[in-house]
């Protein structure tokens, strides 16, 4: 994979490799600056919004506390009046008098506010509750309250105020105000004041709230639920601590809450005299809605300097890549054959390198195209040369024709047969080509072996096995022949009266034909192996070039073959050699 995506790359222009890359860093840069500074002002805008919001709560808060002292002042009212003071606290039932006494001086005090929508007082001692409820037109005498007189004297007596504020379930109401009147002496409740606040007051809060989304949660002392802008995220049924203790806080200080997947700015402010809480949930979707504006005008910016940075780059790799583009010019034109010195290029100090080595190569070029049709005149002289001397060759194959069939006419086969073989294998050495078929090379073997045995007689064993089918496999010229006499050159040996040669010719499963010379000579010993392998790739130098025998051998099967072509030599000493020569299968 590596390797197939470095080929996609170099095939790429260096001008736009050099431009995508310095793209791609510019892009990222711009990208980060802008995510960053959005991201800065985002958090300003949060850290304010959290700010200004939380200013306002507190204010919110202290008036909320002059409302509610504002409330039990109005609830003691009656301990202001000595007559009405005196019927709340007797034992005894009291007279209609003092009844009708106390419905007017409520009437009065009812009357004089705007904001309550039930007025109740409850009497312990007499067990009767004086009051208006919003289903009555006038103050009324009644001998059940219209509330739980123990649960609100419980509630009233936790506090520290002897007030309790609990949530009013009746929608154009805010909430439900409970206060105890007391005697100072020992501190017995000697009535409860009842009273339901309509949602005027609730009115003005929710003005500095309005246009900004954001949702208010009002809590009591005991953090039970009394009023919330938004009843299907916050209602009485809801436990707002835990809301509240999901809350995370952001690197500026401001918290968060997430709630039905949705992030909410957390502020919130509690009265130290009443227990009252105001929270207000801000929804984060609201304040980076607020900073659209913001951020288009920073993405356009921000193109535009991208678009600037493409353009400075482009003129910058034109620029820096114009003499390159010149010098490949130029080198097209010495493709063609103008290989004439070019003028200095201008540039930086690498492009000047490069032009001047470029044109000291062509000058060397010249030279060498000079000397090389020197050498091809000379190598034509050669040829004519090399053509007349091919006549002795001729000569001498006609000269050993005559002597053949001039013993043949003498009866003398045997001096026949041998004149017969060395003039084929005249005519086999003089013929061109560097390939033949494996068939002529057996043959050319055959009647070089036969030779040698009319020389050697029974000191020579030979033995030929091939796979049919083989015949027409073209192998190296001469090849064979060059591994056999070696074998008998350098197996032979006074210890031995005879050398045993086997060749075998086989086709390897991977379509390659195998040729195996084994001799069960005098062997090699390792020191000259190690010679034979190190001369080897010493005929491959330029410094030694060909070689004789097997180092020739060698170098010719890989100057022949594009495929694997290889020679090895598997011997023991005093026990057998064997060379191996494996070929590409080429027909």
């Amino acid at each position: 994979m590596k390797s197939k995506i470095a080929h996609l790359i170099n095939r790429i222009p260096l001008w736009m490799q050099l431009s995508f890359f310095m793209l791609i860093i510019s892009t990222a840069t711009i990208l980060t600056l802008i995510y960053r500074n959005f991201t800065s002002i985002r958090n300003l805008t949060i850290t304010n919004q959290f700010s200004l919001s939380t200013s306002l709560l507190d204010l919110e808060i202290e008036n909320l506390d002059h409302y509610i002292a504002d409330l039990a002042t109005f609830c003691i009212q009656p301990y202001y009046d000595s007559s009405f003071t005196r019927m709340i606290n007797q034992k005894t039932p009291a007279t209609p008098e003092q009844l009708d006494y106390a419905k007017q001086q409520m009437f009065y005090y009812y009357y004089t506010r705007n904001d309550i929508q039930e007025y109740e007082l409850y009497l312990i001692n007499q067990d009767i509750s004086i009051g208006r409820t919003a289903n009555q037109e006038h103050i009324s005498i009644q001998s059940a309250p219209c509330f739980d007189t123990k649960a609100a004297s419980a509630l009233c007596s936790m506090d520290s105020m002897h007030q309790a504020i609990v949530s009013c379930p009746e929608t154009n109401s805010f909430f439900t105000y409970y206060h105890s009147l007391f005697q100072v002496k020992g501190q017995v409740q000697q009535a409860i004041v009842r009273l339901q606040i309509n949602t005027s007051y609730l009115d003005q809060i929710m003005k500095n709230h309005i246009g900004s989304n954001n949702i208010l949660v009002i809590l009591n002392s005991n953090d039970d639920f009394i009023f919330s802008s938004d009843t299907s995220l916050f209602s009485a049924e809801n436990n707002i601590s835990e809301i509240l203790d999901t809350e995370s806080t952001l690197k500026n200080g401001a918290k968060t809450v997430r709630i039905q997947g949705n992030s909410y700015l957390l502020i919130n402010a509690e009265s130290s005299k009443t227990g009252m809480q105001l929270i207000n949930f801000i929804p984060l979707s609201y304040i980076d809605s607020e900073l659209g504006n913001i951020c288009s005008y920073m993405f356009i910016n921000g193109f535009l300097i991208w678009f600037i940075t493409v353009l400075a780059i482009y003129l910058f790799v034109y620029l820096l890549t114009l003499p390159l583009k010149l010098l490949s010019a130029r080198m097209q034109q010495a493709g063609s054959g103008d290989f004439h010195t070019f003028p200095e290029m201008n540039g930086s100090s690498e492009i000047a390198e490069l032009s001047g080595s470029f044109n000291s190569m062509l000058s060397h070029i010249e030279q060498l195209i000079q000397q090389n049709y020197i050498a091809e005149i000379s190598e034509k002289n050669a040829r004519l040369t090399a053509l007349e001397a091919q006549l002795n060759p001729h000569f001498l194959y006609n000269t050993l024709q005559a002597i053949s069939t001039e013993a043949l006419i003498n009866d003398q086969p045997k001096i026949h047969q041998m004149i017969t073989n060395l003039a084929s294998n005249l005519r086999y050495t003089i013929k061109a080509g560097d390939l033949v078929p494996l068939k002529a090379e057996l043959q050319y073997l055959s009647d070089y072996v036969y030779l040698l045995q009319m020389r050697m007689g029974s000191a020579l064993l030979f033995e030929i096995t091939a796979e049919p089918g083989l015949e027409n496999y073209l192998i190296p010229k001469i090849s064979l022949q060059a591994l056999v006499e070696n074998s008998i050159i350098h197996g032979k040996s006074a210890d031995k009266e005879t050398i045993q040669i086997q060749v075998s010719i086989k086709k390897l499963s991977d379509e390659r034909l195998q040729i195996s010379v084994l001799d069960n000579g005098c062997g090699i010993s390792r020191q000259q192996q190690e010679k034979l392998h190190n001369d080897f790739h010493m005929a491959m130098t330029a410094e030694n070039p060909g070689g004789i025998g097997l180092s020739n051998l060698y170098v010719r099967l890989h100057l022949l073959y594009n495929a694997p072509a290889d020679l090895q030599i598997y011997s023991e000493e005093d026990k057998y050699t064997n060379i191996v020569l494996t070929l590409p299968c080429v027909d």
